[in-house]
């Protein structure tokens, strides 16, 4: 059977422009060498081409940023953007570029992203064969900070490279970077196009063009997404990014679409109705702060009715012998409008919890990632709980993945190679990994790459971003080495889920006028869905008309056979 991992990835950029794209001038890698024999064969199987994806990635991005004729910010910075999707080694070309390029200037070279990916990025150098001299590895959610603080030292980077570069969506990360002092601004994203202001951002940076002027062209053009489409083959043409990325390898089955329970329904329209009347005696202020908790509770209402369903079809899987990503959010609610019966605020679960607790019930064992709390990135207060949910995390996911792996003296899980230099295998301890959307992006190495290992089977639940959407799926398909992934969405015809499902649809299709081979089957699985999961509520909310008209036609009926009923006589009465 033929294996993903034997799949060179297409290159998106040269098909975009049919193969005119420029090429590296110079071989920047050359000068980087590992700091021992024993760990530099797989550094010079990158440096001599064994892998062009990661070779040229590299040298593409140096030559453009050192390029002093290159197009230039307002701030007077060369920027260049790496798309690559899901599995075709951006964490290796960041490092890469950041030890070349401080190589090539003589000075040192910042990587920022998420505090929870710092870690996985220096096993990789350590995989290299790479020491971190020159290079300075900063959390995105501590850059402010660290500026602040290089402003006031006089420090000059020779580049900020920024992995997960779709975290640039938050306006403070924007700010942040743009006064990081460097010349060269270097960005790695699977998904870094989700709608036109991330698109204007990046674009504006790769142009030189204001980020007005961006906008201008794009809102003036009679088809947007013919638009972007245009701006990307001129950006790739320049020499100012380039993409490449592996097709979806796997099955995508139509959705199975749950009904929702008369009781569930009621539930909703509570819901939607106590916050109505929450936000009319609010202010601006409140109701964006209610919009979110009603979005929320809605959400994790219509998740739990899939429970039971997701379970079933968990269990059948594992029957199969196929491991099992399961990919959702996980946000408990204490209601603001339901009850329980002594007055409290009714609680419900997040989703994978409540997954978790019922396959518990069941005797299987799962590796549950846990998603950070929201906005905990801007409090500096709450930094060691995050260190400490993603050290668990990083367990949680070593058990989940194949192989022998022993802890070495740093803390480090490192994997036992036999005489061969190959990988040991050894079975994992798990089989099912829960994963929160919001955690989809840059979570650690999963390959499954021994011939013993099971297949992967993905299930899903809607939600509103694409581009976590397709990091869940990239992610979870380049996964696995044995064969085609199945990919299963499970949705119900709830408020919530046409939301979730309008919003992805609207997002798959402007990540596909980026060109993305591996967008196609799910555009058609999210526009499918969601013509049936409105269809299907519309003709319940007809059946629904109907029920009630005829109930009220009965009752009409008896009031008026009441109203009209001739009395019995009396006794002694002559009528």
């Amino acid at each position: 059977m033929e294996r993903p991992f034997d799949r060179p990835p297409i290159n998106v950029s040269a098909t975009l422009v049919d193969g005119r794209v420029p090429n590296w001038r110079k071989d920047y890698l050359a000068t980087v060498s590992a700091t021992t024999d024993a760990k530099g064969r797989l550094l010079e199987s990158l440096r001599t081409g064994e892998d062009p994806t990661i070779r040229d990635g590299v040298n593409l991005a140096l030559n453009r940023l050192i390029d002093p004729e290159a197009p230039k910010d307002s701030q007077g910075r060369t920027a260049f953007l790496v798309h690559d999707g899901t599995g075709t080694g951006k964490s290796f070309q960041a490092i890469l570029a950041a030890k070349a390029i401080a190589l090539e200037t003589g000075q040192p070279a910042l990587v920022t992203t998420r505090a929870d990916l710092i870690p996985a990025l220096t096993r990789d150098l350590d995989r290299l064969g790479l020491d971190d001299s020159q290079i300075l590895f900063v959390p995105i959610e501590q850059l402010g900070a660290f500026v602040r603080d290089a402003q006031k030292q006089k420090q000059q980077f020779s580049i900020a490279i920024v992995d997960e570069a779709q975290d640039c969506r938050t306006p403070e990360v924007r700010k942040f970077l743009d006064r990081i002092p460097t010349d060269r601004l270097l960005f790695f994203s699977a998904t870094p196009f989700h709608n036109i202001d991330e698109f204007c951002y990046f674009s504006s940076k790769l142009t030189g063009k204001p980020i007005h002027q961006v906008k201008n062209e794009l809102h003036s053009a009679k088809d947007l997404h013919l638009a972007v489409a245009d701006q990307l083959k001129r950006i790739t043409s320049a020499g100012g990014m380039v993409h490449r990325e592996f097709p979806f390898y796997g099955t995508v089955p139509p959705a199975e679409l749950l009904s929702l329970s008369g009781e569930t329904r009621v539930t909703e329209k509570q819901l939607m109705d106590g916050y109505a009347r929450l936000l009319a005696n609010r202010h601006s202020p409140g109701q964006r702060k209610l919009r979110e908790d009603l979005t929320i509770e809605l959400n994790t209402a219509s998740d739990a009715t899939k429970i039971n369903s997701i379970f079933d079809q968990t269990l059948e899987l594992l029957s199969q012998n196929r491991k099992v990503i399961l990919v959702g959010d996980d946000l408990p609610v204490a209601s603001r409008i339901l009850k329980e019966p002594d007055g409290l605020p009714k609680e419900t679960p997040g989703f994978l919890s409540a997954l978790r607790l019922v396959m518990a019930a069941h005797g299987i064992e799962s590796s549950f990632i846990g998603a950070f709390p929201q906005h905990s990135d801007a409090i500096p207060a709450l930094s060691q709980e995050r260190a400490a949910i993603a050290a668990r995390n990083y367990q949680e996911m070593g058990r989940f993945v194949d192989g022998v792996y022993r802890i070495n003296e740093s803390g480090q899980r490192v994997e036992l190679r036999g005489r061969d230099n190959k990988p040991v295998y050894a079975p994992s301890q798990t089989k099912v990994i829960l994963l929160p959307y919001e955690q989809a992006a840059g979570w650690p190495e999963l390959n499954q790459r021994f011939p013993q290992a099971p297949e992967i089977s993905m299930i899903l639940t809607p939600t509103a971003s694409a581009d976590q959407f397709m990091q869940a799926i990239g992610r979870g398909s380049r996964r696995n080495s044995q064969g085609p992934t199945d990919v299963h969405l499970i949705a119900n015809d709830s408020c919530a889920d046409r939301r979730r499902l309008s919003q992805l649809l609207k997002g798959l299709q402007f990540i596909a006028a980026t060109g993305s081979p591996a967008i196609a089957p799910f555009l058609q699985l999210a526009a499918d869905c969601l013509d049936r999961a409105s269809t299907q509520r519309t003709a319940q909310d007809q059946q629904l008309i109907q029920l009630q008209k005829n109930r009220q036609s009965r009752i009409s009926q008896v009031f008026d056979s009441n109203r009209h009923r001739i009395p019995s006589p009396q006794p002694g009465v002559r009528l």
